[in-house]
């Protein structure tokens, strides 16, 4: 298991979101385009068919961090039937435009890395290039 995540899932004590992690994403992979937008604040999200979303950072070390969504939170995924969004693992590419969004149906899940969905997200305008050529260079899966 990824260590920051076995770290996050131990961790009681809440952290505060790394500034880099603010602001608003682009999906460039096909299995988040049906989410549209992801904007991310202080200690809450925004994503298709959820707004304002409180989460708790469980962890968080150099360019990655893992979040954890409020309790009632009705922020799922575009499959069928609705997977539901519960913990969220995000790491921020070299370039700081580009961010790996894994996302775990519970913390079962999580604790055994068994993701429902990955991708990859983009700053708008980020001189990163296309979204096409991202997602083009990026194994997207939907499980």
């Amino acid at each position: 298991m990824n260590t920051l995540l076995a770290l996050a899932l131990i961790s009681a004590a809440a952290q505060p979101a790394p500034a880099w992690l603010a602001g608003d994403w682009e999906p460039y992979s096909n299995a988040f385009v049906g989410l549209r937008m992801l904007s991310i604040g202080k200690d809450t999200l925004s994503w298709k068919g959820c707004k304002d979303v409180h989460f708790d950072v469980l962890a968080s070390e150099g360019d990655s961090v893992v979040v954890r969504l409020a309790p009632g939170s009705t922020c799922s995924l575009d499959d069928e039937p609705p997977t539901r969004m519960d913990t969220l693992r995000f790491t921020l590419r070299e370039n700081h435009c580009d961010l790996g969004v894994t996302i775990y149906a519970s913390p079962d899940a999580a604790k055994k890395n068994e993701p429902a969905a990955e991708g990859l997200y983009g700053k708008p305008k980020c001189p990163s290039g296309p979204a096409g050529q991202a997602a083009a260079n990026l194994l997207t899966t939907t499980r």
